[in-house]
């Protein structure tokens, strides 16, 4: 018998349409949350995503998590319960919890309940010996991660795929400081981080030859017109990626291809030809800059693992005492 549990709080009914209304009617720049990326499409895009040659954080964090499993059983408590941020597909967790001693319970959290249901399920059909207790919330939002606040258990928080830096700095120290009060003193967080590079390196990463990021990216507005009832025609906008050098960000926008307008909550949305949704940014750290916000937000430095071209970081940071 599977020992599998999926606590479902739906997200879809905390989104408040009014911050998709005001991203998109802000006059200096159109935006529209990250988080809207991942419905079951955009979460099924971005899983073929990583597995592109030109997207090197994913590989190259699993190289990581390959490479330093010595490492990670050695700085991290045995029997303890992992909590997975964001968590995406199997590929990651599987490499991180065969490098610990003897885990427990693995809470996987995603705001996309069918890519969720589907993963945790297969995890839990391949893994009996383990108790999976799924997650389907926003993990911003305290209310929906009671359980594991409550855990008494050895928690480690597993944050890869540098989703941090889909975070402005100010923001991202936030949210460490949010994960830090959720697992607790002297838990432990090992978060993944893409690491400053060639900007030619990081700008072919989101402009694949493929288009399967330029997919990624448009479908956004098809998750809108689902939630908020909008009008948006993907064909009207393309895909635009570039690195920001002054701001050590890779920014993503959808821009419009002409003059037209959008109905979103009984507002019309007017599009000029060239204007632009800012739809995501990824910062990009060096590890000496990251060390800072960790430490600022709570934590300790235990390790610091990076690939042999110091394209990619594994932090290991453990929380402080109250």
């Amino acid at each position: 018998m599977l020992n599998f549990n999926l606590l479902n709080f739906d997200t879809e009914q905390e989104y408040d349409n009014s911050e998709v209304l005001d991203g998109l009617q802000n006059s200096n720049q159109k935006v529209i949350n990250p988080k809207f990326f991942y419905d079951k499409k955009g979460s099924e895009l971005f899983d073929k995503i990583t597995t592109l040659n030109e997207y090197y954080p994913t590989k190259t964090e699993l190289e990581i998590l390959e490479k330093e499993k010595k490492t990670l059983k050695k700085s991290l408590p045995e029997s303890s319960v992992v909590v997975e941020f964001g968590s995406g597909s199997n590929v990651k967790i599987k490499k991180f919890l065969d490098a610990l001693n003897n885990p427990t319970e693995y809470i996987p959290i995603d705001i996309s309940k069918k890519h969720l249901e589907k993963n945790a399920f297969d995890f839990a059909k391949k893994n009996p010996h383990m108790k999976v207790t799924a997650i389907c919330a926003d993990f911003n939002s305290f209310k929906s991660l009671d359980y594991i606040f409550k855990h008494n258990k050895n928690k480690i928080g597993f944050f890869p795929g540098s989703t941090i830096g889909n975070f402005l700095p100010i923001q991202a120290k936030i949210l460490l400081k949010n994960i830090a009060k959720i697992l607790g003193p002297k838990n432990y967080l090992v978060v993944g981080v893409d690491l400053k590079k060639k900007i030619s390196v990081i700008e072919k990463a989101y402009n694949d030859s493929s288009g399967i990021t330029a997919k990624f990216n448009k479908n956004v507005l098809n998750n809108i017109n689902k939630i908020c009832g909008a009008s948006f025609n993907v064909e009207n906008f393309e895909h635009n990626a570039f690195y920001n050098k002054k701001k050590n960000r890779v920014e993503m926008h959808l821009k419009s291809k002409k003059f037209h307008t959008v109905k979103l909550m009984g507002q019309k949305i007017v599009f000029n030809k060239g204007e632009t949704i800012h739809t995501e940014s990824s910062y990009k750290y060096s590890i000496n800059d990251f060390v800072d916000i960790a430490i600022s937000s709570g934590y300790e430095l235990v390790e610091t693992l990076t690939d042999e071209k110091e394209f990619f970081c594994v932090f290991c940071l453990k929380i402080k005492k109250n």
